[in-house]
Order: C-alpha cells, then structure tokens, then sequence
C-alpha cells in the first residue's frame, strides 16, 4: 500500500506588524523577526502550501520585515517580485533566486511581494551526487551567484512546475509523488547555481556526469542551432540515452526542454522594453523560424509576443 503525504495549506492577512511579525517566525526557517509598519498604513499577506520535503510561501507587505534565517532542514530560496530587499546587508536583484546559507543570515524586505522556496536538503545532496557522480553528503554552493540566461530560464522552467503541482494539486498525495517532484526542483535548484563537494579544494560544476555534460552543453549554446544529436554527442551518450535521461530528470524529450528554454528567454527579452523587435528578441533567444516561434509562445503563454512585447512598451 502507498504511503501519502498531506500538503498542508493556510492563507492570512493582517494589519498589525506585532502579529505579521509572529507569523514570519512560523516559517521553518526563520529565527527572528521584527516588523515595522508603514506611515500610509500596514498590510500584510502570507500565504504557504506544501510538505515537509517542498513546500512554497509568497508574502507581501507595505511594511518592513527584518529577520534571521537559518536554512537547516531544507535549501531555501526566495526571490523579490517587487519592493526592495537585502541579505546580510547586501542588496538582492528583483525576479532573480536567491539561497540563503546553512549559517545564520540577516534579511530584510521593504514594501515588498516574493516567492519562497523550500527543497528538503537531503533530498538535493542526494540529487548532486547523481548528477556530478560523488558520493552523497553536504555541498557548497558559489556565494551570492544570480543565475542569468539559460540557467535563469531552467530555473523558472522548474518553478513554474512546480508552482502548478504544489499550489493547484490535491491536498493529499503519494509519498513516492512528492519525492520525485522534490528531486525535480532539487535538480533545478543545481543547474541554476554551481556546486561542488564540501571539503573540495576547487569548485567543480555537476558536469563530473554524464547527463549534467549533457544539460550544461544545451544551456551553454541554447540560443545556437544546435541538434540532439550534438548533445548528445558532447555528454557521450546515444541519442536514446540522452532521451531518457532527460525524461527521468525533467519529464520532458531534450527538444521540449530546449524550446521552453528558448520561449523564457524570449519572454524576458519582450518584457525587457529594450529597442530591439519581436523578430530580433526570437532570433536572439535562438528561434530561426518566425512563425512557428509565434505560435509556440502562444501555446506556452496564452498571449502572442506582440502583445508582450506592446505591453512593455506601454508601461
């Protein structure tokens, strides 16, 4: 018989600091956490979905949170939507992930909306050690890297996945379903930012394996007209193996992955308000066929790139 996890759930909102603050320091992860409101008046929305192993928060305030983090149980990352926000008095970038150290952290949100993610650690040390082929145990992660390009868009490729399970699937699940979603944004979490072996002199990238030679070739030339077969190729694999390799890592052929690596980065190059046209951005983000780039955008998005591309330039 399976065994089943229950994603628990809550939502609440509030207009005194001294209850969002309690509320803040209800997230696993959080120590400390002091709250201060708004001369224009305080808000303040949480929202949490998920289990033990993956679980999801989005916050927004009008106020400012400060806090301790202290990531043990699980890889935590969050990333600004909107406002302002520092760690351990470092500014951190709008829309990009951040991950917060095993060591206690300082943080702090300013009229802010963002996203949070939590990834069981022992769950992404086992997926590293797969994928860079050592043994399993703690890992290191390049201080204060923000994903950009390819690397960015796997990782919001793995989010929007995840999001769709977590917050829109039922309640109750199979232990052996939330495992492997787990190990699914594990594995997004190592492609976006690098890794190694603690105690390792040198950083050394997953690429120790042959199926992350293989992803970190396809996101290195995924603006290129490059081929299966030359994936393939630079893992050294057989295009079968490469098939199935990414079906077990990502659900989904190398193409499809490929594709809606392109259509991320294509969609952030629209939103970007730049002076370069729709046809520039598709070209640019490795689309050699106009047409067919319209058409996949749609699909992907439910909007055409005109109209993304219109709305940027309108705000």
């Amino acid at each position: 018989m399976s065994a089943f996890v229950q994603r628990s759930q809550w939502s609440v909102v509030t207009s005194e600091p001294a209850d969002a603050a309690e509320l803040v320091t209800r997230i696993p992860d959080v120590r400390r956490a002091t709250v201060e409101g708004a001369p224009s008046g305080f808000s303040f929305e949480e929202r949490r979905r998920g289990s033990e192993l993956l679980s999801l928060v989005s916050m927004a305030s009008t106020g400012v949170v400060e806090g301790t983090v202290e990531a043990e149980s699980a890889m935590v990352l969050f990333w600004l939507k909107s406002g302002s926000g520092a760690v351990d008095g470092d500014g951190v970038p709008t829309g990009r992930p951040v991950l917060f150290r095993h060591d206690p952290q300082q943080v702090r949100w300013d009229g802010f909306q963002l996203d949070l993610i939590r990834i069981d650690r022992t769950t992404v040390e086992q997926v590293a050690a797969e994928r860079g082929a050592w043994q399993p145990g703690p890992i290191e992660f390049q201080p204060h890297h923000i994903p950009e390009g390819p690397t960015l868009a796997a990782w919001w490729l793995m989010v929007r996945a995840v999001a769709a399970d977590v917050l829109r699937g039922p309640e109750e699940v199979t232990e052996e379903h939330e495992r492997e979603l787990t190990r699914f944004a594990a594995g997004g979490l190592l492609t976006a930012i690098p890794h190694w072996p603690v105690g390792q002199d040198q950083p050394r990238t997953a690429a120790a394996a042959r199926f992350a030679r293989a992803e970190a070739y396809l996101l290195e030339h995924a603006t290129e007209q490059i081929t299966v077969e030359d994936v393939a190729a630079a893992a050294g694999l057989s295009i079968r193996g490469l098939q199935d390799a990414f079906r077990r890592h990502h659900g989904i052929t190398p193409t499809t992955y490929l594709r809606r690596i392109r259509l991320l980065l294509a969609r952030e190059g629209l939103e970007s308000g730049d002076d370069r046209s729709v046809g520039d951005v598709a070209r640019d983000s490795g689309f050699a066929h106009l047409g067919r780039f319209a058409g996949s955008y749609r699909d992907e998005f439910g909007v055409l790139p005109r109209e993304t591309w219109q709305a940027a330039r309108r705000r």
